[in-house]
């Protein structure tokens, strides 16, 4: 999992982002990773990305800060 910053006109946001590998139980896992806030952004469908296993993949979310 790794964690960007992205700067705009409203302030810092905070995103994470996740690869999960499209192995057995991809299904169940989407489903348990949606209903914590990770929105699917991508997929591989080949040794695409160095970070990515093939037929990947790719999530985000938005992390708030408890200010």
């Amino acid at each position: 999992m790794a964690t960007v910053q992205a700067s705009s006109r409203g302030g810092t946001r905070t995103f994470q982002y996740r690869v999960i590998d499209t192995g057995k139980n991809v299904e169940q896992q989407l489903n348990t990773l949606g209903a914590d806030g990770w929105q699917v952004v991508g997929v591989t469908t080949k040794k695409q990305l160095l970070i990515a296993p093939p037929q990947a993949i790719i999530l985000m979310r938005e992390v708030f800060s408890a200010d």
